[in-house]
């Protein structure tokens, strides 16, 4: 399994793609760029195809190789009172993951990010930071990684992968380490936050995984509210169809 650490020494409403290619807020400008607080976050969908002829490659800073299938970004603003430590607690939470709902395009209709979570043992070698867990969706059982890269008083970057296969009854959809993701978490001022997160599907996936692309969004948005306190499943996700 390749190890989750990301090169922090190299830091100094609808389903849109983005001309500009995705990145994330390590040492440079975030793409797409925060939405201010109040408003719908900024958001894009990028497929592998295109990235692939545009020549992007991941950052260096999320430590992630490969070819992609599909990259999802999210950013945006959400006021909270909690501290990035009380943030943090609640990422990693994954207890609280059947709790949290995202509009699933191909179901249409509101679902749980997992039905089942729970911590699992971590295994030798393990780093500090790094929580292991299980979790069963519609797809089945599979384990998975959060680590914690990062975290200051005033940002904390929080990344998974699952570390098993994921599959579609006895199809593999996903092989160990093709879904990816990272969590930014940046203070903006008193209380307010500015969040970025950017998911990834790489090739070694069956490619009906990206046949509903939308729904990789509306998880980033599931999570951006889960963390601010706000419902979840309120009206409108980020794509509908």
């Amino acid at each position: 399994m390749k190890r989750l650490t990301l090169l922090f020494s190299l830091l100094c409403l609808p389903l849109a793609a983005h001309a500009a290619n995705p990145q994330p807020p390590c040492g440079q400008a975030a793409v797409p760029s925060f939405a201010p607080e109040g408003a719908f976050p900024a958001n894009g969908i990028w497929l592998g195809n295109d990235l692939k002829r545009e020549g992007w490659t991941p950052p260096r800073c999320l430590g992630w190789s490969g070819d992609s299938r599909l990259v999802a970004a999210l950013a945006g603003t959400f006021r909270s009172t909690l501290s990035v430590d009380q943030l943090v607690e609640r990422m990693t939470r994954v207890s609280a993951y059947p709790s949290i709902k995202y509009w699933s395009v191909s179901r249409q209709e509101w679902r749980p990010i997992a039905t089942e979570a729970s911590p699992a043992p971590a295994p030798a070698g393990a780093l500090p930071g790094e929580t292991y867990y299980t979790e069963r969706g519609d797809t089945g059982r599979s384990t998975h990684l959060l680590h914690v890269v990062q975290r200051t008083p005033d940002r904390a970057v929080i990344v998974s992968q699952n570390t098993s296969a994921i599959r579609i009854g006895l199809i593999t959809a996903f092989e160990p380490g093709a879904l990816q993701l990272a969590v930014f978490l940046e203070r903006a001022g008193p209380n307010l936050w500015h969040i970025y997160e950017i998911s990834r599907v790489t090739t070694a996936s069956l490619s009906l995984v990206t046949s509903s692309p939308g729904s990789y969004l509306n998880r980033l948005m599931a999570f951006q509210r889960y963390l601010a306190g706000t419902p979840t499943d309120a009206e409108p996700p980020l794509a509908k169809n």
